[in-house]
Formats: C-alpha cells, structure tokens, sequence
C-alpha cells in the first residue's frame, strides 16, 4: 500500500510550482471521476486520465480506494505526489488553479453548495437509486424513479436554483466567477443523464423550473478547455463505458436516452 508522502515543506514548494503534470486514475467510466476530470479540463491542465487495473493495483493505493490524483514535478526529476479521496482531490485542484474562494467564507460556501451536489451524486443517485434498485421487478424500479425524481431531484433543483437566483442570478455560486461548486453541479448532471437519460432529467432541471442551474452548467460548458474534453474522443469512450454499466444494471432506463 502506498502511504502518503509527509515532507510538508518539501511538498508544499513543489505544489507551488507551475511545472507540473497531473493524472488521475479511476475506473473507464465517468461518476465518480467527473468532477476531478471536470477541475483539470476546465483549468487547462497538463493532465492524462489513467485506468488501472483494479485486481493488481487496488493494494498499493492509499486506502485502496481511487480515484487517485497523482502530481508530477517536472522540475524535479519527475518526483511524485499521490492524494487519494474525492472531497480531498477536488478541493485540492481547485485550490490549485484558482477555483475556490479567495477569503475563509467563501470557501465554506462553495463547499457546502459542493458538498451538497456530492451528496445528491453519490447518496441520492448512485446509492438509493441506481444501486438499490438494480435487480429489482420493472414495477419497482419504477418507483425507485419517481420517488427519485419528484423527491430528490426536484428538492434539489428548488433548494440550488434558490440560492443563485439569491446570488443575481449570474450563473454561479460564489461571487462572478467559476468555482468547485459550479463543476461539481456541472459533472453531476452530466453524470445523471448519463444514468437516467437528458429527456427524463430534463423534466425537472430546465429552463422554466431551473434557469439559474441551467445557466451555471452553461457557464462551465461554454470554457474552451472544458468544451474540448467533453467532445474528445477520450470523453466519447467513457460515454460507450458508462452506458454498458448501467445497461448492465439498468437496461429500461438506457433506452429512453434521446
């Protein structure tokens, strides 16, 4: 297993530095990867997506978990820094290319509106929905969906849409100006569309019920870099990845996809 490296100064210098190379690892699909993916497309950074092979390398990263963000010091001899844990890897990049607040408030509050995105991703989506509901009779998984729809998506979209109407209704969070809670809002619509099909999100967030969540994820998708990313060939197969999972799991919903 890999254990972190703790020369805080040492390290502290290198991630100062503008010479580095990023990858992150994680499975060939988008979810849990997005929004870390989402952070290094939209700033521009030198960054490869690597897909282990989870059977042999699972041991040897920290917590046995990924994704894993490794940053490489091409000034150094190509010496290596490795972060694991989402919330960790994410805050660090936005952090890192100035994405996140620029005081102590700012920063609770783009965590918290990441935070609760996360949350709806991971618990919500992935959890209650996408994974309790798999295997379950046609009837079931229809009710897993509507209560999904019209409780946790439709809670969500009312609370979010409230809050940047609250901030001039500009299209962001915090302040004028991209952060982690925009992409992160960003990825995780990308990713449920991917799940549950644009047509059937799109009853929910749009631009009569939700126009400020609209506006940020246009926001975010309207940046060059990030454009790039989502219409590379790279980003195409992870599309051809993530919809054999859910097929896999979920055949009723794929083929509603417009």
């Amino acid at each position: 297993m890999k254990t972190f490296n703790l020369d805080s100064e040492t390290n502290s210098k290198i991630v100062a530095s503008k010479d580095l190379k990023y990858t992150l690892a994680y499975f060939g699909i988008h979810f849990a990867g997005a929004s870390a993916r989402g952070i290094l497309a939209y700033a521009g950074a030198d960054w490869t997506p690597v897909y282990p092979n989870w059977g042999s390398e699972k041991s040897a990263q920290p917590f046995e978990v990924i994704p894993v963000l490794t940053i490489i010091d091409l000034k150094n001899d190509g010496h290596e820094l490795v972060l694991a844990e989402n919330v960790a890897i994410d805050i660090f990049l936005a952090k890192q290319f100035g994405l996140h607040g620029s005081n102590a408030w700012e920063e609770a509050l783009i965590n918290a509106f990441y935070s609760n995105s996360n949350t709806m991703f991971f618990q919500e989506i992935m959890n209650n929905f996408f994974w309790e509901s798999s295997g379950k009779d046609e009837e079931e998984k229809a009710k897993y969906l509507e209560t999904f729809l019209n409780d946790a998506l439709t809670t969500w979209g009312r609370i979010h849409e409230a809050h940047l109407e609250n901030n001039h209704g500009n299209g962001h969070y915090v302040g004028n100006r991209t952060t982690l809670a925009d992409i992160r809002t960003t990825t995780m619509l990308d990713a449920l569309e991917k799940i549950i099909g644009k047509d059937r999100v799109a009853t929910i967030i749009n631009e009569t019920k939700t126009p400020n969540v609209i506006k940020v994820r246009e926001n975010v998708e309207a940046k060059p870099s990030y454009q790039t990313w989502i219409t590379s060939e790279e980003y195409q197969k992870l599309d051809v990845k993530s919809t054999a999972l859910v097929k896999e799991h979920h055949p009723e919903l794929v083929d509603s996809k417009p």
